[in-house]
């Protein structure tokens, strides 16, 4: 098998399995190309420990410094940690963690190390500590420090997107506008400025962040944001020329009652691939190394997988070469959805486009398995509740993905009735959800909702996952025959009856 995440998988069933020997473990660990937490603990549970192999690199550690990590220093009372730290400075040591979480004003002590270490203990943390302890302003000459230190982009983030972090916020608005921040932490910036009504700050963010990328859906979102807060329609009409299909142009769309950009669903004939099988990861990954070694020969390999039951393959590869400027969005194995509504259906492709592009032996590097990326436990779970035993490779069965991905749906829809809000919790769970669409701050009415609610969700990768399952949601409704716009779906979110059962 060529070294890939699919053949670590294997190998993490390999360790799991009874009859292997822990000599063969040991060995078929040393194959694996990327080391996770899961292939460690079935490792540790097989042989007794975690092979650390031969090319680990000794840090340059001082013995002085007493190594207790703000997590772990977190959890302790004020009283222990003011014991050990005076134990440790008795045996000559240091330890800037507990120099600053021992004293009885954590965040002054905090301001007068260097800015490397203030983010790390900031950054570490728990989040109540960080609340509790660290919600006092950055001074002007502190923040002129920071916006220097690479970790500081970490900390905005979570600064931002923690609302009971009311000091710390506001004190962001001091952030010199000419600064050499990423383009993340610009546009958060910007969203900071936005909630604290400081606009002309926040042009000045966006500005920055907008000369930050190349990226169509990252210049689309400011050049929405410009449109939010000057009500310039210049701003839209660029969206109109944006080759992206995203919830910014599409509003864009609705706000100038334009129609919406075609989109390519191919109708591919039913044909049988010589030496292929759709359901096997190693045989998808040798696509991926053919796709590098020649591309330039995309269209021609497309043309391989031009068959139905590879739809999915077949529109990857297209548009990978058509270098995403023309969109696909292919309707795959609809036959698995004979007697479903044309809400669960477009909301089932919207899910597989975003987690997979319909490939059906996909696998994440955390092991999410199958067209619609299901995790191995929560398969096990959806297997129990049908009472059946089933195999963790059936995922790679397009039919079962579907039907699998249906019933946790079903179970999601429970609680949650808006197509953003099931995004959030299929990508980041039902906790993560609750929480978020609970906290006093998002989603509520105002001038700026729910788009500004939409940018500060605290999870990075379910902020952005929802935004685009919501768009190709619309687009799938569309092609569905249920004509559709977003802008409806963006403002039921301000109706909780209409978007969830926890709130009132």
């Amino acid at each position: 098998m060529p070294s890939s995440i699919s053949k670590d998988y294997y190998i993490w069933r390999f360790l799991q399995n009874k009859n292997s020997s822990k000599k063969e473990a040991l060995e078929a660990y040393k194959w694996t190309k990327r080391k996770n937490s899961k292939l460690q603990r079935a490792i540790r549970k097989k042989v007794g420990y975690v092979p650390t192999g031969t090319k680990v690199k000794k840090r340059n550690v001082d013995p002085k410094n007493y190594i207790i990590y703000p997590a772990t220093a977190s959890k302790k009372s004020k009283k222990s940690l003011k014991k050990l730290y005076k134990r440790i400075l008795k045996q000559g040591k240091y330890s800037d963690v507990l120099k600053v979480m021992s004293d009885k004003k954590p965040f002054d002590v905090l301001q007068t190390l260097k800015p490397q270490a203030q983010c790390y203990i900031f950054n570490n943390c728990k989040s109540k500590y960080r609340i509790k302890n660290f919600n006092h302003s950055f001074s002007v000459e502190n923040l002129k420090k920071l916006v220097k230190e690479k970790q500081f982009e970490k900390s905005i983030s979570l600064i931002v997107t923690t609302h009971k972090l009311h000091y710390l916020k506001k004190s962001l608005l001091n952030v010199d506008a000419s600064n050499h921040l990423s383009f993340k932490s610009n546009f958060l910036l910007a969203m900071n400025a936005v909630e604290f009504s400081n606009i002309k700050k926040a042009e000045q963010f966006l500005a920055v962040a907008l000369k930050k990328t190349k990226t169509s859906f990252k210049i689309d979102k400011c050049n929405f944001w410009f449109y939010l807060l000057t009500k310039d329609k210049s701003y839209l009409k660029k969206l109109l020329k944006s080759s992206s299909i995203n919830l910014y142009t599409l509003r864009a769309r609705d706000i100038l009652n334009k129609n919406y950009p075609k989109v390519i669903s191919p109708k591919l004939s039913w044909r049988l691939i010589a030496n292929f099988d759709l359901r096997n990861p190693i045989d998808w990954e040798k696509i991926k190394i053919e796709m590098k070694k020649h591309p330039n020969n995309l269209h021609k390999l497309a043309e391989k997988y031009n068959a139905y039951y590879s739809t999915g393959i077949y529109s990857y590869i297209k548009e990978k070469a058509y270098k995403y400027k023309k969109p696909y969005y292919p309707i795959p194995y609809i036959d698995a959805m004979i007697g479903y509504k044309k809400e669960r259906m477009a909301l089932l492709y919207a899910i597989g486009r975003q987690e997979s592009r319909f490939v059906p032996a996909s696998v994440s590097t955390s092991y999410a398995l199958g067209m619609m990326q299901i995790m191995p436990f929560l398969v096990k779970h959806l297997a129990k509740e049908r009472k059946e035993k089933l195999d963790l490779d059936r995922m790679f069965d397009p039919y079962v993905a579907i039907s699998y991905a249906n019933q946790h749906l079903n179970y999601l829809n429970r609680k949650l009735y808006h197509p953003l809000f099931i995004a959030y919790a299929y990508n980041g769970g039902i906790g993560f959800t609750r929480r978020t669409i609970r906290s006093k701050h998002l989603f509520k009415r105002g001038k700026y909702e729910p788009y500004l609610s939409m940018e500060l969700v605290d999870y990075e990768e379910s902020k952005e996952y929802g935004k685009k399952v919501l768009t190709n949601y619309v687009v799938y409704m569309n092609l569905l025959g249920e004509k559709i716009k977003i802008t409806p779906l963006l403002k039921e979110l301000q109706y909780p009856n209409k978007t969830d059962r926890y709130r009132k």
